[in-house]
């Protein structure tokens, strides 16, 4: 018998699985659960099980300020077991990558770009100023080249090319005299930051605006910073070979024919811009009758990699001998195309497998050229947001903070580091450590002896 309460408590009683609410006047009843509208489970998900590593040090980066955030903006290198850091003071520090230990300090007010080549570091000032300091920290000299909005510093020989925007500058890298600027028209011209030396050429690739913005070449010589000549419509050189430049000409809007399509490649005097001779790989799509555009970024894409040029035609792609061209020569291999509709190219062929970026989830994924099987190298139970590869080895950097690792032949996990962070930049490998970039920090993880 359920003895009477006092009227001011109000309680339950379980009877059962049950909850009886009673009220102050003693009586009872019965609340039923909710239901849910739809209730579904997923027993299916992916989960990678790996050891789980902690990082052995951590140190903090330069936080990057709204002037300066670029596509470019380096904050820490590593190279010979060291790393190159630039810190929240602006100084650039170096530190043994093993162990985190400070081994130098350089500079101040320095910029978020900088480069290592040859046993120096090559950076910029926030004035626009370029230094050079050796791997021991000492400072080789500097150059007031008044580029403090540049985007890319680049070794060459020994030329340190500069870019930013229109502009181009030519520092000696021994003894860091300016050998000259070169300054486009900013109206009909938008930098890029790719450049190439060749035969006494400087190329550098931009954007021409106008009714049509394309790309097109920019050539000049390389003592002096004379203007060679350009040519507008072209793309990066795909190789320099015996005083000619080999470049895939950009035809949109000027042969757009749907059905009979083609690949052409002009060929010009490096030293000159005379237009040599031009290749046409052709060949016949399906015409779209639908009207329903397919957006396959990857149809008409192409590139060389040593002797074998790569072009996507449609629902295959092939493969050239591009030092043994003739007009109506046929692909030396073809492949049926299993690369999904938004899987873009990424240029690169590594250990027989063409890479291919997502561009829907980012992801990176595989075409065995033996098989031309499609293989996912990004398996983990969140978005991506950071890839890396070095050697066989894939890095991952999830949203939800965890980082794996993969073998890419196997597919097989190898380590989690769990970084409590949903924010990466590319990871850095020197030695046996590798650098995990998030939330403007390093976190140092001592790599397993199977990885090389």
């Amino acid at each position: 018998m359920i003895q009477s309460l006092p009227k001011k408590i109000v309680t339950c009683l379980a009877i059962g699985s049950i909850l009886i609410p009673i009220t102050n006047s003693g009586s009872m009843s019965v609340i039923s659960a909710e239901k849910a509208i739809v209730s579904l489970s997923n027993t299916y998900y992916s989960e990678v099980t790996a050891p789980i590593l902690k990082p052995v040090w951590s140190a903090q980066l330069a936080i990057l300020k709204k002037d300066r955030i670029t596509g470019q903006d380096i904050t820490a290198l590593a190279e010979n077991g060291k790393i190159f850091a630039l810190q929240r003071n602006e100084k650039l520090t170096a530190m043994n990558a093993a162990t985190g230990k400070k081994i130098w300090e350089f500079g101040s007010g320095l910029a978020p770009l900088f480069t290592y080549s040859n046993g120096f570091i090559y950076g910029l000032t926030r004035g626009g100023s370029l230094y050079a300091v050796n791997e021991a920290g000492k400072k080789a000299w500097s150059a007031s080249i008044t580029l403090p909005k540049a985007t890319n510093i680049q070794r060459l020989g020994s030329t340190i090319y500069v870019t930013q925007e229109e502009q181009l500058a030519a520092v000696d890298a021994v003894t860091g005299k300016i050998k000259w600027k070169a300054v486009e028209k900013s109206n009909n011209f938008t930098g890029l930051s790719e450049v190439m030396e060749s035969d006494g050429v400087v190329i550098r690739s931009y954007l021409s605006q106008g009714a049509l913005t394309t790309a097109g070449l920019a050539a000049y010589d390389s003592l002096t910073g004379k203007k060679l000549w350009d040519q507008t419509r072209q793309w990066m050189p795909l190789a320099v070979k015996d005083g000619l430049l080999y470049s895939i000409t950009n035809t949109f809007m000027m042969d757009d024919d749907p059905v009979n399509r083609k690949v052409k490649v002009s060929v010009f005097n490096i030293k000159t811009g005379e237009l040599k001779g031009e290749r046409l790989y052709k060949w016949t799509d399906t015409e779209n009758k639908d009207g329903v555009y397919n957006y396959n970024g990857m149809n008409g894409n192409a590139f060389l990699d040593g002797k074998d040029f790569y072009i996507f035609q449609g629902s295959k792609f092939v493969k050239y001998d591009f030092w043994n061209y003739s007009a109506e020569g046929k692909p030396v291999q073809t492949w049926a195309s299993m690369v999904k509709e938004k899987d873009s190219p990424l240029n690169q062929v590594y250990q027989q497998r063409m890479l291919f970026q997502n561009q829907d989830k980012g992801t990176l994924s595989a075409l065995k050229l033996g098989t031309g099987q499609l293989v996912d190298l990004n398996i983990g139970e969140n978005p991506v947001v950071q890839t890396d590869l070095f050697g066989n080895v894939v890095y991952s950097g999830q949203s939800d903070g965890l980082f794996h690792a993969y073998d890419m032949l196997t597919l097989k996990p190898i380590f989690t580091v769990n970084t409590g962070s949903r924010n990466f930049a590319p990871s850095l490998k020197t030695g046996g450590m590798l650098m995990i970039r998030t939330d403007n920090k390093l976190l140092a993880i001592k790599l397993p002896t199977s990885i090389k």
